[in-house]
């Protein structure tokens, strides 16, 4: 009778878990679906642009299905290690939210959605590249001396302790930036130097910026600088990139580039009864393949009257050189080189 009992003490304790187990059921069930039920927002982020200098500035729009969600906004710069709380954003009632940031320095951002009983919690990011904004300036005018004091000053924004920036100038020959100097910015991210030109011509400045953790490769604007040489006797401006400059008294015949005296040549010119022609011209014609007493090129610049080699070269020995029917003989060598550099519409000057 005890064992019967006991068994029958056991089956009713194992009814009534049972019963508990099942009331517990929906429960259960109803949370599992719940939580099926909580649905991924389709939260994005973009920056546009999203690379700008410093001081510009950068549009966010972020979106989700969730019309009227709460947004946080936060952001990491650059060599930092946690996101900092910038602001908390509503989202419109078709899930967008739109705003605008005076981009300080490299950075990433993120918004965050808590989730709710529907939709699931969700963030995301949008990197912003921001670029130093460097300042270059020079005192110089519309017109340097070769040799003159040009005071260059530079400056970096935002403020970068001990950094530092080079001042290059580009070189048509090389087609390519070369830097003059390297500047150490003082304690306001600024610097200044003297600079002494020491060529005719046009120079091209600016100053760069190495790449760092905060910023890629930043450069500032180009500035022209005109540079002359007061002691040229001949005034020839450097925004011809080729002239021919043939000085009568001296029997000289001068090419330039960027009013800069490249190579000087002797010449034989006209005799008195043929004088070889004053004034300003242009070259309207080469001939490539000339012979006897033009020598193997020809540059004409008003009629027949042209630059060319000899078939006489003992002649440029001698002074006075005036031996032509007017026209400017260089040697075959000469006439080789030059030919070679300059073109169809390239300035001659005849000068007394």
């Amino acid at each position: 009778m005890r064992t019967l009992l006991k068994s029958s003490a056991r089956i009713l304790l194992t009814l009534c878990l049972a019963a508990v187990a099942l009331a517990g059921l929906p429960a259960v069930a109803g949370a599992l679906a719940k939580a099926a039920a909580a649905q991924d927002p389709g939260l994005s982020l973009t920056a546009t642009p999203s690379e700008v200098r410093y001081g510009e500035s950068v549009r966010f729009a972020a979106h989700l299905a969730v019309p009227g969600a709460e947004l946080s906004l936060s952001r990491e710069g650059a060599g930092e290690s946690s996101f900092t709380p910038v602001r908390t954003l509503v989202a419109d009632a078709a899930g967008g939210a739109t705003w605008t940031e005076s981009s300080s320095g490299s950075a990433t951002y993120r918004v965050e959605f808590a989730g709710d009983g529907a939709w699931a919690a969700a963030s995301a990011e949008a990197v912003v590249t921001v670029r130093a904004k460097v300042s270059f300036s020079t005192s110089a005018g519309s017109k340097v001396d070769i040799g003159d004091r040009v005071n260059v000053k530079v400056s970096v924004a935002p403020v970068i302790s001990a950094g530092s920036v080079d001042v290059q100038e580009w070189s048509e020959k090389a087609g390519s930036w070369d830097t003059l100097t390297t500047l150490t910015l003082d304690g306001q991210a600024r610097a200044q130097w003297v600079w002494r030109p020491q060529d005719t011509g046009r120079h091209r400045l600016r100053a760069r910026l190495a790449a760092s953790a905060s910023s890629p490769v930043a450069v500032s604007g180009v500035r022209s600088v005109r540079v002359y040489d007061s002691s040229d006797p001949y005034g020839v401006p450097d925004s011809y990139p080729h002239l021919i400059l043939v000085d009568l008294s001296q029997y000289k015949l001068y090419y330039y580039e960027h009013g800069r005296v490249i190579r000087v040549f002797d010449c034989v010119l006209g005799r008195p009864s043929l004088p070889t022609p004053r004034g300003h011209f242009r070259i309207y014609a080469k001939d490539p393949d000339m012979y006897g007493a033009y020598g193997p090129r020809r540059l004409r610049y008003l009629g027949a009257y042209a630059v060319h080699g000899t078939n006489e070269p003992w002649l440029l020995n001698r002074w006075p050189r005036n031996y032509s029917h007017g026209c400017t003989r260089l040697s075959n060598e000469h006439i080789l080189w030059l030919y070679d550099r300059v073109h169809v519409g390239t300035p001659v000057w005849n000068v007394p």
